[in-house]
């Protein structure tokens, strides 16, 4: 079984306009801060999906589990 990343240092990510992602909410994906669908071995964890209005710069991370972002606009 994987072990839970309780913290991730904060990430930036371009994210484009009209795009789906799904975000990990359960701290085991290897691909964090996305899903890789790694949930799928716990109970009662699903991906945050998001899709964005417009380009921008997303500033990711975890602490004690919350996910945080901070949305930047794109220059």
């Amino acid at each position: 079984m994987k072990e839970r990343k309780e913290i991730i240092k904060e990430k930036c990510i371009f994210v484009e306009a009209n795009k789906r992602y799904s975000w990990c909410s359960c701290g085991l994906s290897n691909k964090e801060p996305l899903c890789d669908g790694s949930h799928k071995e716990t109970a009662g964890s699903l991906p945050i999906r998001m899709w964005f209005h417009k380009d921008q710069k997303i500033f990711i991370s975890r602490e004690n589990g919350k996910l945080q972002l901070r949305i930047e606009e794109k220059e």
